[in-house]
């Protein structure tokens, strides 16, 4: 059974709060570690969005290096975990009259995909990714996001991921999830206050800097020497690059959160107010989603959103006048 809790605010950062009964757990806030999973793993609802079915079925494997046991390939899954399928997180949709693709699905087919996973209206629900990288963390954080946007707020990840929990010497199940009943899970909210539409970002890039545009891309994406497909060259007008591998450090076998102060270090180092307004983005929205999680959740700041869209979509609208800075056309 899966107990109705809330999430604390830890030392430094900033949790969700909400209300809950007297049998209310007092967890860490929206990143908890292994240890706190193990503790409290049969009143926990588990989602592990890390790498694909066969290897969420799969043992992991160890070797021993100086005399320790170390994992060699990280899968498996947290026993009692369901394994969320990334293809379907996002889906292709109409979005001012365009196609759209990987935006957050409408409300009643992101109820009914929760559902599907055995989530109830009063779960705690602790989304696991593979833990390998920041880029790993991106697909838990968008599932994070989206649920949120619906309304739902009992929620943390695994810092560390699979990789960490395996580190910490606790076993992998194996097999595929089991098979469980649809949940009661409903989707209460549209919280657009985190979504940022195409619209919002064209008067970000016209408020001289008044509304931050973070750019979530690696550096070579962010200048334009490399673009992805379907996506314009170079970054938003205005944007600051804050890539996600800056985000986690690896920790052994595995990559972890940093504390909120050092956050707030490197966004002032990279001129970014960590409490002013901002707009977080990508080429889909998936990456971006991850600067998000950290400025949002972690460091408490409840003026910033999500470009849904992001470059892919803003590429739709250049012959509308929107326009990218592409540096590399300069050398």
């Amino acid at each position: 059974m899966n107990f109705k809790r809330f999430l604390a605010v830890p030392a430094g950062a900033a949790a969700l709060a909400v209300a809950q009964g007297a049998w209310a757990l007092d967890v860490p806030g929206p990143v908890v570690d292994p240890q706190w999973l193990n503790d409290n793993l049969e009143q926990v609802t588990v989602l592990q969005i890390a790498g694909s079915e066969k290897a969420f079925a799969m043992a992991p494997k160890y070797e021993t290096v100086e005399g320790k046991k170390v994992v060699s390939v990280v899968s498996g899954h947290v026993p009692g975990a369901q394994f969320v399928d990334w293809g379907k997180v996002r889906v292709e949709r109409m979005e001012n009259g365009k196609k759209v693709g990987k935006l957050i699905p409408e409300k009643a087919d992101f109820e009914s995909f929760v559902q599907a996973l055995g989530v109830d209206q009063d779960d705690t629900v602790v989304i696991v990714p593979l833990g390998l990288s920041g880029s790993d963390y991106t697909k838990a954080t968008r599932l994070y996001w989206q649920m949120k946007y619906f309304g739902h707020d009992d929620m943390a990840l695994l810092d560390g991921g699979l990789a960490n929990w395996l580190a910490a010497g606790f076993d992998a199940g194996t097999g595929q999830s089991e098979k469980i009943e649809a949940g009661d899970w409903m989707a209460t909210d549209e919280r657009d206050e985190i979504l940022a539409t195409y619209a919002e970002v064209r008067e970000a890039v016209d408020s001289d800097g008044k509304v931050q545009l973070l750019d979530a891309r690696p550096p070579n994406q962010y200048l334009g020497v490399f673009s992805k497909s379907k996506t314009v060259p170079g970054h938003l007008p205005g944007a600051k690059n804050l890539p996600t591998d800056v985000l986690v450090r690896a920790d052994g076998a595995a990559a972890n959160f940093l504390p909120a102060s050092s956050y707030r270090s490197i966004m002032e180092f990279k001129d970014i107010d960590p409490s002013g307004a901002a707009i977080t983005y990508c080429n889909s929205g998936n990456l971006a989603s991850g600067v998000w999680f950290v400025a949002s959740e972690i460091m408490g700041n409840d003026d910033v959103s999500l470009y849904d869209g992001s470059m892919k979509e803003y590429g739709m609208y250049v012959d509308d006048g929107a326009t990218s800075v592409n540096p590399a056309q300069l050398y």
